[in-house]
């Protein structure tokens, strides 16, 4: 085993216990959610499994799994050893710590309110417990990792004090230039500026809109392979869920009511699927009130993912004290759908304690997705957006670590480790003959765009049953070699199950 080989084995020795050959292809799964259980602003603690009732759907279900993370149980994270990436927080052998994202939220608060939020975050970091992995992303028009998932909380502190300032985003800087409107005297000019000033207001809620849900499914899909409790806090002071628009149309006044319940539900049913619960935190202080915009957006995002809402508060530290401590205490709760069958569509979940009035959190749902037979230009649509995401892609569990080749400069061992139980593998043959098969692409590409700018290959994995069994226990090891030539950027690397369209990548620099 090569030196590199070694470090990726370390990193995660045991995939699974030794087992039988599983079948890959069933159309059911194990639905698992976290759940907090309050009572008067505690966490109940010494439930057991026959204290809760769990309802898919509405038909009640059989719990199959449970357990109960507390903070005497909770491992500490660990970081993975040097030169060795990951696109997933928690490596497949470390028990579910749980991660948290920060999102400060710049399209939608303004540069005062950031600050206060930047300031509050600050003095709060200097005393937090480093007892989960914490990454910061910030949201303009497009998304940005300010700071990668890490259990130092004095990293993220040096992190924000460099990169962490803020900004004000081109949509409210467009309502507050809407504020201030030239006034001619003359009726009809006026009308016409007030007109194509309504028109501007509307198209820059509009983009805001569209720019936060698409942040929000984002990190969804960047969180959903992860485990344990996931927590969203976005410091935010959103947008709003409706709004009355007036303008004028053929000469005449318009008023219409615009709403954007698709958006919400299509971003919460993202963070439902992914099991990401959002606490939203808004920085505008208690004078602000309870009707000013957005706070129904809030709540509605809150609630429909099992977390909660923070606003008209002026100690956003105490907020993200009291976050934090949400869910030290978890019920972690599985079973297998009692219909058996996936069939793509969202389902509901409701867990109760039958005889109490406990305050209960937990994801409101699934989507019962069944693995169907893709295209060539689905597959290719998914290694792209791979490539463009801010984020990793977590679809697929992906450890890699980026070797020079001694006295070839310029050329690289590329080790891949992958989880088999992750990817759709077929059952081939029989006796001596049987065997297991999947079918891979593995894409590179550099940050940089002059050449060498990447490659892309298919490889078939062909696996005998002492093989399979063998790969199950320690991973699945591909070696590949590439040419960087005289570039220090950084290569991120693609792997994409064909037959599911399953997609991991992880960035690894290059020195």
């Amino acid at each position: 085993m090569t030196l590199a080989a070694s470090a990726l084995a370390l990193a995660s020795p045991e995939v699974a216990a030794a087992q039988t050959a599983p079948d890959f292809q069933t159309n059911t799964r194990l639905v698992e959610t976290g759940v907090t259980v309050m009572s008067h602003g505690h966490p109940v603690t010494g439930l057991t499994k026959e204290d809760f009732t769990v309802a898919d759907n509405g038909k009640q279900q059989k719990i199959a799994t449970f357990r109960v993370v507390t903070p005497e149980n909770r491992p500490r994270p660990h970081d993975l050893p040097a030169g060795i990436y990951s696109n997933r927080v928690t490596i497949p052998d470390e028990e579910a710590s749980g991660v948290t994202v920060l999102l400060i939220d710049r399209l939608n608060t303004d540069a005062g309110d950031q600050t206060e939020v930047r300031r509050q975050l600050l003095h709060y970091l200097e005393t937090a417990p480093p007892n989960e992995r914490i990454a910061l992303y910030s949201l303009s028009n497009v998304l940005r990792v300010i700071q990668n998932f890490t259990s130092d909380t004095a990293r993220i502190r040096k992190t924000m004090e460099t990169r962490g300032s803020a900004e004000t985003s081109t949509q409210l800087t467009t309502d507050a230039l809407l504020d201030d409107l030239p006034v001619t005297g003359d009726a009809l000019t006026d009308a016409m500026i007030q007109n194509a000033a309504n028109e501007a207001r509307d198209w820059a809620i509009k983009d805001r809109v569209r720019f936060t849900a698409l942040a929000l499914e984002t990190i969804a899909k960047h969180l959903a392979g992860e485990r344990g409790r996931k927590k969203l806090v976005w410091f935010t002071s959103a947008f709003p869920a409706a709004y009355t628009y007036t303008g004028q149309r053929n000469l005449g006044r318009q008023i219409e009511i615009r709403t954007f319940g698709d958006e919400i539900d299509k971003a919460a049913e993202q963070l439902n699927n992914a099991d990401v619960a959002v606490y939203p935190v808004d920085p505008r202080g208690i004078l602000a009130g309870f009707d000013v915009p957005g706070i129904d957006t809030m709540n509605l995002f809150a609630g429909k993912t099992g977390g909660k809402a923070f606003y008209t508060i002026n100690d956003m530290e105490s907020a993200i004290a009291a976050i934090e401590d949400d869910g030290a205490i978890t019920y972690v709760i599985g079973y297998y759908p009692a219909e058996g069958k996936l069939d793509g569509k969202f389902h509901s979940i409701s867990v109760k304690v039958p005889g109490h009035s406990y305050e209960i959190r937990h994801r409101k749902g699934y989507l019962a997705e069944e693995t169907k037979q893709i295209t060539d230009k689905q597959r290719r649509t998914a290694v792209e957006a791979a490539f463009l995401d801010p984020l990793e892609a977590t679809g697929l569990g992906v450890i890699a670590r980026a070797t020079p080749v001694e006295n070839k400069p310029g050329i690289y061992n590329l080790d891949l480790k992958l989880n088999l139980t992750e990817l759709h593998l077929d059952h081939e043959g029989e006796g001596l003959k049987e065997r297991w098969v999947a079918l891979l692409a593995i894409a590179t590409q550099f940050s940089a765009k002059k050449k060498p700018n990447g490659s892309f290959e298919e490889i078939k994995l062909t696996l005998t049953k002492a093989r399979l069994q063998e790969a199950l226990r320690g991973g699945y090891m591909i070696r590949r070699p590439y040419t960087a030539g005289e570039l220090t950027e950084s290569l991120r690397v693609v792997v994409q199950d064909r037959a599911s369209g399953d997609v991991g990548s992880v960035t690894l620099p290059i020195q």
